[in-house]
């Protein structure tokens, strides 16, 4: 316990002058993801359930927010365009970290983010982390507005449009593999990118009261293609349940376990919808594909180098503490043990100081690199931690679409 506090604490003190200087480039200066907005959640959720003799947090934002133009250029998607700050100011007053008038603050943002969400729905860019998919689900807490309620529902309309059915279900090919010299439109079971983080999107739509029944066919089909293309497992293999992208390209089986792709996607979406759409059937595939991968326990088996949220240690660990609140299972909460351990064990800060953020893997081009930030580095991991110290879920991982 107090090697975890510890570092807790050592992540937080690492971000604190980094957000005082602003020592990161501009280009990080206005996105949630990947920027200083990312950090500021973690140091807030530091001191709300860490140390509440910790108080840098608001001062930060303040300076931060201050040096902030929202006016400034039309990058509005989630990961690192303006709806990332708004969606955490909106996080931050909803959860009582601060009170501020949020209708008043983002009334004019969110009409332009529903021109710029149709933008990139038009031209068929659904990614959660950087297209529409993203900045509606921002617009979820704001659905009492005519105007949202109304996008929201063209929105789901498109969505059916891009559909196709098919003999095993509705393929939701919303993925661009970016291929040269022309890429194509494919399924992928995945909440950063793909079918998984629409689906959980359709649910909360429906549960708004918009669109109902076509949020219903969409998810009821859409799904039914997902699970029909589960793999050929048994009870001592190690590869996936279902594959991450559907482009026939790599080895399905072979598909990591990572927030942004694969198994863990899919259990939570099922989960998700299940609950949402009251199917028992999806609820029971969701515990399945969970207790499936509690054995895929070592870094080989479950595809990772570190401990990132995206695609590392801490991010498993944080869908088995989820799924452990959600059905109290004592497999969930030993396999999320297992991996919080191995994620604190992989803290490591540069040795002279002279890097803010942990050593991740930054993939065979970079390799190993020091990062701060929420989806790859320090914040994401400390907030993937600190959760292992409560005895109730925090709402931190709205974010990731796990809340």
């Amino acid at each position: 316990m107090h090697t975890l506090t510890s570092r807790l604490q050592n992540i937080y003190n690492d971000l604190i002058p980094l957000l005082e200087q602003q020592d990161y480039s501009a280009d990080r200066a206005g996105s949630l993801f990947k920027g200083p907005w990312g950090a500021l959640l973690y140091m807030f959720y530091y001191e709300q359930y860490i140390d509440q003799d910790a108080d840098n947090a608001a001062a930060l934002l303040e300076k931060i927010y201050a040096a902030y133009s929202p006016d400034e250029g039309l990058n509005y998607s989630f990961c690192n365009g303006h709806t990332g700050p708004y969606w955490l100011l909106d996080h931050l007053n909803r959860h009582e970290f601060l009170d501020m008038d949020m209708q008043h603050i983002a009334g004019d943002f969110i009409t332009i983010a529903i021109t710029q969400s149709r933008f990139h729905t038009e031209m068929k860019n659904f990614d959660f982390l950087h297209g529409s998919i993203g900045i509606c689900n921002f617009m979820m807490s704001f659905a009492d507005r005519e105007d949202v309620r109304e996008h929201l529902a063209w929105f789901t309309d498109q969505l059916m449009a891009v559909s196709k059915v098919t003999p095993q279900g509705r393929s939701l090919p919303i993925f661009y593999t970016y291929e040269q010299p022309a890429g194509e439109y494919v399924d992928a079971f995945s909440l950063a990118h793909g079918s998984c983080a629409a689906l959980i999107l359709l649910a909360k739509i429906y549960t708004a009261g918009i669109a109902t029944d076509t949020c219903r066919q969409l998810a009821a089909e859409s799904i039914d293609f997902i699970l029909n293309h589960r793999l050929q497992v048994n009870d001592t293999g190690m590869n996936a349940m279902y594959p991450a992208i559907l482009d026939g390209k790599y080895s399905s089986a072979h598909s990591r376990l990572a927030w942004c792709y694969g198994d863990l996607n899919v259990a939570w979406m099922l989960w998700y919808c299940g609950k949402t759409f009251n199917n028992a059937a999806w609820k029971n595939e969701a515990l399945a594909v969970m207790h499936y991968n509690t054995r895929r326990l070592t870094h080989e088996a479950a595809g990772v180098m570190d401990n990132c949220i995206c695609h590392g240690t801490s991010g498993i660990a944080a869908f088995y503490r989820k799924f452990w609140f959600e059905t109290k299972d004592p497999a969930f909460l030993e396999c999320a043990t297992h991996w919080h351990n191995m994620a604190v064990s992989e803290v490591s800060f540069s040795e002279d100081n002279s890097k803010h953020g942990i050593k991740v893997w930054q993939g065979k081009d970079k390799e190993w690199e020091y990062a701060w930030d929420l989806l790859d580095g320090g914040a994401g991991v400390g907030l993937s931690l600190l959760s292992q110290l409560q005895d109730q879920p925090l709402m931190w991982d709205e974010c990731f679409l796990l809340s």
